[in-house]
């Protein structure tokens, strides 16, 4: 149990919103984390209409745990909650579809609003949260008005290294995280960490502040939406901490179900074309086309260079790629998700 200064406020303080997409044991895994960590929240489960008995697994599990649980629609929103004893109960919002990431974390920062939850957390479902961090998050936010999020350190599931404390964004398409590959000792060591950049995997934020803000942008179907708010926060003058006593362990690419190694070298390969596809259209709606053009230029070779060096793609199917991904990033304003599924199966 965390010492009483890391708890959060209270039980209706903050909800904490956890995507599900046919992955009922890691968001089982994800919630009894936050259950026996002690913070006191409502946790929004979004599921993303999952095709393997999800939802009604995640339910009977909670019931046997004695999780108060409400079923809920995108229709049917649920009333404000009151306090629940023991401080924390979940809400299961079934979408009925898959709505993406953005899309379905907008979902449920509906259902967050609705509860009257004044924070909200964004957490993927492949996490571990250790005991306090989302108190000890909470709390740095509310001290500092002029924070916009605050996010923990994210260390690789099982190992002692950092997967990363948020990083520096660049307006010309690039980011670097902070802490990459260290040691999670020397991350504890920094204790606070002031960032530009920060991932979708964990944050917490102010509730009204990112529903002005209009949430996650949706343009998205998989990805980019956390490149895209982090240029908005870079223009908005605003910035983000990384609570380094905070701590999140991340299960890297439990969403696709491969760890992208030389056996899954077919789906890496396509999340790597979505990752550029949407990077790439971002880029020239934000700079249009001419200064996109020059973009391209002195960006391609990078990503070329990138990709040969990384195994991902071989030298002779370089120049293929890139023109694929010039011709549609170059009329394409948005990735929807038959976009997506295309080009995860290689129809692109």
């Amino acid at each position: 149990m965390p010492p009483p200064h890391d708890r959060l406020p209270s039980a209706t303080g903050c909800a904490v919103i956890v995507l599900n997409w046919n992955g009922a044991d890691d968001t089982l895994a994800c919630l009894r984390s936050l259950r026996d960590a002690g913070d006191p929240c409502r946790v929004v489960v979004v599921d993303n209409g999952s095709s393997d008995g999800s939802v009604a697994r995640i339910a009977a599990a909670l019931g046997a745990l004695g999780v108060p649980c409400t079923r809920c629609t995108r229709d049917a929103p649920p009333p404000p909650a009151s306090d629940t004893p023991g401080g924390f109960a979940v809400w299961l919002l079934e979408a009925g579809e898959n709505l993406g990431f953005a899309a379905g974390c907008n979902a449920g920062l509906c259902v967050a609003q609705a509860l009257g939850c004044g924070l909200v957390a964004f957490l993927n479902n492949d996490t571990v949260v250790e005991p306090g961090a989302l108190g000890r998050l909470a709390a740095r936010l509310e001290a500092d008005p002029g924070c916009f999020a605050t996010l923990p350190m994210i260390t690789v599931h099982g190992s002692d290294r950092i997967w990363n404390c948020g990083g520096t964004v660049w307006r010309i398409g690039l980011r670097r995280y902070h802490l990459a590959g260290r040691p999670r000792a020397e991350g504890a060591r920094r204790g606070e960490i002031r960032c530009s950049f920060f991932t979708g995997c964990c944050f917490v934020t102010r509730t009204a502040a990112f529903v002005a803000r209009g949430g996650f942008s949706e343009r998205f179907f998989f990805g980019e939406e956390d490149f895209e708010l982090a240029l908005w926060l870079q223009e908005q003058g605003g910035h983000a901490v990384c609570v380094t006593s905070a701590v999140v362990q991340h299960k890297v690419g439990a969403a696709f179900g491969a760890d992208f190694g030389a056996a899954a070298a077919g789906p890496r390969r396509a999340r790597v074309a979505v990752h550029y596809l949407n990077r790439f259209i971002h880029m020239r709606l934000r700079l249009g086309p001419w200064r996109w053009r020059l973009w391209c230029a002195a960006y391609l070779p990078y990503v070329a260079l990138l990709l040969w060096r990384s195994g991902t793609l071989a030298a002779a199917a370089l120049p293929g790629f890139v023109r694929r991904l010039l011709a549609r990033a170059g009329t394409m304003d948005r990735v929807t998700r038959s976009d997506f599924e295309a080009v995860m199966a290689g129809r692109w």
